[in-house]
């Protein structure tokens, strides 16, 4: 039976065979006539592999002769650990060497845990030879668009492929969260027939001689779903934006992960804020805390060893911290001394800024993760709920993490002809006409009776991205997609 090799140590402590499929990481010189040494590779785990001619088939050995980096093979022997156990013979000499050759680089032997002596082999894939090499001690240093370009082999290093591991334990985490919480997973088109006016980033789509459109977000069909009487959905999925500033920023791509939620509310708007916070946290905490997800930060925080720990801040009330937008405006003039106008969105530099505040501050928790409330209507979108303390203002908000903000949300208004009183004004924007035929799908929804609701649209991958502390959005991306990338 083949094993997945999740504890080579338990194996070596009861001393029994295994046998398992593994990849050759490198192959180290040896000087001995009829001996090959491998350091293989399973997941982050690398073993020592001692392969002797006389302990297996001609055949297999032939093939043990001819392997190549990134091939991957089926082993089989008894395991045992490197540092209770005396090395005997000239293993001594190769586990000490750093005079191993790997496609022309040097790759230390001296990091096994474990090794193995081979009784059964056998060649599952063969690589070929010549491809791009990427080693522990090299990666920090290559160019992201190098390690973009050979993809494939860029996430086989342990820690990138650690990183893709955390975003998958990310959304199981808010999905278990969400559900516990009475949600339902909703699925809702990427194909649209109405944009709005003056919004230049979406993709135009001929669609059977009609026009059509990428979404941007899936709020229209969450806040349909919504007067259908769901209650609580959510949708994790793509969305696309022709951000032209995608060339250039570490935080913008035309394609990215999006987490849309949108629930009914008794009361007041806080109570969608106040549950977005909360799962927000527990994901957080999950990811610190369960063990499976502990060993995969290990394992990025070894190649990116400059970041720090991410700090979950609670206020008196066990909540996130939260302030309004004139108040986050006043920290950055009379408490860090930076000019902003408050009429216009907080800059990538300022929410940077407060990011560091809040991060440094013993009032606030010494947090990452805080949200900013009250936002001015001319900022948000022409369906989000005016104040009904603060001319201006509009019950919609940001939650900031590590610096950035990853989310925003709104309490929408619900009412048909405010609704439409809203899109004539222009608040945000160039009037909009609620007789066109392109909204009349959108607003019957609000015709049958709309309950009081709100919502937010959360990036995955720059959540991801803020809890880790990466530079750019595209080390959490699998295959990102920008104004200069279509491949791989």
């Amino acid at each position: 039976m083949v094993e997945n090799m999740i504890s080579p140590a338990r194996h070596a402590l009861k001393r029994e065979k295994v046998t398992f499929d593994a990849r050759v990481n490198s192959i180290l010189n040896s000087e001995l006539q009829g001996k090959l040494i491998l350091k293989l590779r399973v997941q982050e785990i690398f073993l020592k592999a001692i392969i002797e001619a006389e302990a297996i088939e001609e055949a297999a050995w032939e093939k043990a002769q001819k392997l190549t980096p990134e091939s991957i093979v089926r082993v089989a022997g008894h395991i045992r650990l490197l540092n209770s156990e005396p090395v005997t013979n000239g293993e001594t000499a190769i586990a000490n060497s750093d005079r191993v050759n790997l496609n022309g680089h040097k790759d230390a032997a001296s990091d096994f845990d474990y090794a193995i002596h081979v009784t059964e082999f056998a060649v599952i894939a063969h690589a070929s030879l010549g491809l791009p090499a990427f080693h522990r001690d090299e990666l920090s240093t290559l160019a992201l668009d190098e390690r973009l370009q050979n993809r494939i082999l860029d996430v086989r290093y342990a820690a990138d492929g650690a990183i893709f591991k955390l975003r998958s334990g990310m959304c199981q985490l808010i999905t278990e969260f969400l559900y516990s919480k009475g949600f339902h997973w909703i699925h809702t088109p990427r194909i649209i027939s109405a944009t709005i006016a003056g919004d230049n980033e979406y993709f135009h789509l001929p669609y059977f001689g009609r026009d059509a459109w990428l979404a941007q977000s899936s709020q229209h069909h969450k806040q349909m779903a919504l007067s259908m009487d769901m209650q609580r959905v959510f949708e994790i999925g793509p969305v696309f934006r022709a951000e032209v500033k995608s060339r250039t920023s570490a935080r913008h791509m035309t394609e990215f992960t999006v987490l849309d939620i949108g629930m009914v509310f008794r009361d007041d708007y806080h109570e969608v804020v106040d549950l977005i916070e909360s799962m927000l946290v527990f994901v957080f905490r999950g990811l610190q805390e369960r063990q499976q997800y502990q060993h995969l930060i290990e394992i990025v925080r070894k190649l990116y060893t400059t970041r720090g720990e991410f700090r979950i801040g609670l206020d008196e009330h066990g909540k996130v911290p939260r302030i309004t937008f004139p108040e986050a405006k006043r920290i950055l003039r009379e408490e860090l001394g930076l000019e902003t106008d408050d009429k216009k969105n907080f800059t990538d530099e300022e929410e940077a800024a407060l990011g560091r505040y809040f991060r440094a501050s013993p009032h606030f928790g010494q947090t990452d993760v805080f949200t900013i409330d009250q936002y001015p209507a001319s900022m948000r979108q022409f369906n989000s709920q005016p104040s009904s303390d603060a001319v201006g203002l509009c019950n919609a908000w940001d939650i900031i993490v590590g610096g950035r903000e990853v989310c925003s949300g709104s309490q929408r208004i619900n009412s048909y002809e405010e609704l439409c009183e809203a899109m004539r004004a222009g608040v945000c924007g160039p009037p909009l006409d609620p007789e066109a035929e392109k909204w009349q799908a959108y607003l019957a929804a609000f015709k049958a009776g709309m309950p009081r609701h709100g919502g937010c649209g959360l990036g995955v991958n720059r959540l991801l991205q803020s809890f880790l502390g990466l530079d750019d959005i595209r080390e959490v991306s699998l295959f990102p997609r920008d104004i200069e990338r279509l491949v791989p």
